[in-house]
């Protein structure tokens, strides 16, 4: 799935009137997915925390939380750079072909995981 949104980043940026380097479209596509994982990350922590009913939030202060967030933020982003890179970025490229994936605008990818935090921000404030 992730390999799938990460090639329709590619070819979404590609489109753009705005013409940029393959280098570059590659780092923002490594953004958009390394930002697409925290979020889900972010909301399956909140879900964890509701459902054990742990006191987390009341024992941490807001800048340990978001210094957490942080750290696992260049995690992924590390990561993700070293997976979607050389050999890899080919056979995506290749069942992308095959399969004939198109480009979607650029900013409706970008509404999957605004409207993931947005979902986050719901479950923080309920109960």
């Amino acid at each position: 799935m992730f390999e799938q949104l990460f090639y329709k980043a590619i070819l979404s940026y590609k489109a753009q009137s705005k013409k940029r380097k393959h280098t570059k479209i590659v780092s923002l596509a490594t953004a958009y997915i390394s930002f697409l994982e925290l979020s889900i990350l972010c909301v399956l922590s909140i879900v964890l925390v509701r459902a054990t009913n742990s006191s987390f939030f009341l024992f941490y202060e807001a800048y340990t939380l978001i210094f957490y967030i942080a750290l696992a933020g260049f995690v992924l982003y590390i990561f993700n750079s070293m997976y979607f890179n050389g050999k890899r970025l080919l056979q995506i490229k290749n069942r992308a072909i095959k399969d004939k994936v198109t480009a979607t605008e650029i900013w409706k990818l970008w509404a999957i995981p605004l409207v993931i935090v947005g979902l986050g921000f719901i479950l923080l404030k309920a109960t």
